[in-house]
């Protein structure tokens, strides 16, 4: 049986050597470490990064990895005291570095890979780079087995990291010269109770500059992408006295010399921030729904949801702190009140708050619940939303459940309108208009409100 075995994974090992075919499928790229646009200087070392993603979901005997072959193109050389590291899903693995023919980066991993998951590796490890430019040096990976024999071709490119950045095994090699100083940089504190400093400058006439990095202090760079760029705000500065600098780089390993240095003296933030935007209530199974727009303060750092009844000051709600997040900033924000409220008239707000504790201007929406249609009577064509459509509610009907409907039906028992809710919908709004689109007379309507199969009966009066 053991000796069947090893033939069997003989003959897929020669079946895979032969073909070319693998089960394992992968993708992946090459960077320069903190770097998107895939350049590199001449003659220099740059620290660069594979990340491989490979689907072992399908994989077969003879496909276990045990070395991540990289063959570098002509001119890049490394050796194996450069080799950083390879991880696997941000988990370290051990490995060691070898190196042959040159060019050719071995990493051995000291366990082999033999389970059906999709991971995504990473292997970091200094170059130096060839002293001639090039537009298109391809590099090449594959994985290899326990046999030390090919697992499919080579690794074909494509997006691996998740990040927007050079999708591709090939880097670019530019000249190894640096770009001319940024000139006319200054700085410049915020004089209407922000705690930020504008800076400018003019932007390169090199054509080969991909940005500029900004220099506050000793602090770490800020990375100001795009050589056409002339301006930054640097937000939420500490009070206190700062320096600034900059340089305009073609790759971050390629900068010009630093500008003269710019000192600025900021003070304490007492500006309180633009309050939230596009405030909107809704009602639904879950409870009410607060969401709205960010704040277009940029030191914004939480919001806080504030309740109030019956015409009394809105009070922070306990759980009503959301804290700013990116994600939130681009699709928007939203609170759920699931606390069951009772018939009557709520004021719902929400504060932007910044990093000083200072608040803004609260962003304020009413909600009205009723236990039957309102306003009664009602008119179209007025111009304030509170009287010109009537709100059907769901809970006209206690206790019930199932499908939300509205027929009206004027004087005459003719249908006039069909209101439908959508699931979860608590309420139905009629803007007195019929099935065609007209505003219908004044006069008295009839509606039936169902849910489920519960029904209610009453009337409603249009007044033009």
């Amino acid at each position: 049986m053991k000796k069947t075995l090893i033939i069997l994974v003989l003959i897929v090992n020669l079946f895979i050597s032969i073909s070319g075919y693998a089960a394992v499928t992968s993708v992946g790229e090459i960077n320069v470490v903190d770097q998107t646009d895939g350049v590199v200087p001449a003659s220099t070392t740059a620290p660069l990064i594979v990340t491989l993603l490979v689907d072992r979901s399908l994989a077969e005997p003879g496909e276990e990895i045990k070395i991540i072959e990289i063959v570098m193109p002509s001119g890049f050389l490394t050796q194996s005291d450069r080799f950083k590291g390879i991880s696997r899903d941000q988990n370290p693995l051990a490995a060691r570095a070898v190196v042959s023919g040159g060019n050719i980066l071995r990493v051995e991993l000291a366990d082999v890979i033999n389970d059906l998951q999709n991971s995504r590796y990473e292997i970091i490890f200094d170059c130096q780079t060839p002293n001639t430019i090039t537009l298109s040096a391809a590099f090449r990976v594959r994985l290899r087995n326990l046999e030390d024999t090919p697992i499919g071709e080579f690794i074909r490119p494509g997006q691996a990291d998740g990040k927007l950045n050079n999708d591709d095994f090939t880097l670019q090699v530019i000249a190894n010269v640096p770009p001319g100083p940024v000139i006319g940089f200054t700085a410049e504190a915020d004089t209407t109770g922000e705690n930020d400093v504008t800076l400018r400058w003019q932007n390169s006439a090199d054509p080969d500059v991909n940005g500029y990095l900004i220099y506050r202090g000793k602090e770490d760079s800020i990375n100001v992408k795009g050589r056409s760029s002339t301006t930054f705000r640097d937000v939420n500065v500490p009070p206190g006295e700062h320096t600034y600098q900059i340089t305009a780089y073609k790759t971050i390993l390629l900068q010009s010399e630093r500008s003269p240095i710019q000192t600025v003296n900021v003070s304490e933030d007492t500006a309180a921030p633009e309050p939230p935007t596009m405030l909107n209530i809704t009602t639904s199974n879950d409870g009410v729904e607060i969401s709205w727009k960010p704040s277009v303060s940029r030191d914004v750092t939480r919001y806080e949801v504030s309740f109030g009844s019956s015409g009394t000051e809105p009070k922070p709600l306990p759980d009503g702190v959301l804290q700013r997040t990116a994600e939130d900033e681009v699709a928007g924000y939203r609170f759920i009140d699931e606390r069951i409220l009772s018939v009557g008239s709520f004021t719902y707000a929400v504060i932007a708050v910044d990093e000083a504790d200072n608040i803004s201007i609260a962003a304020q929406a009413k909600l009205r619940i009723f236990a039957k249609p309102y306003p009664n009577p009602f008119t179209p064509l007025s111009p304030d939303t509170d009287f010109n459509q009537v709100i059907f509610p769901a809970r006209a009907i206690e206790d019930a459940s199932g499908e939300f409907t509205v027929l009206i039906y004027d004087i005459d028992g003719m249908l006039v309108k069909t209101l439908v809710a959508l699931p979860g919908e608590t309420e139905l709004t009629w803007d007195g208009r019929d099935e065609t689109g007209e505003i219908v007379e004044s006069g008295v309507y009839v509606y039936q409100l169902q849910v489920g199969e519960n029904f209610k009966t009453g009337t409603v009066i249009v007044a033009k």
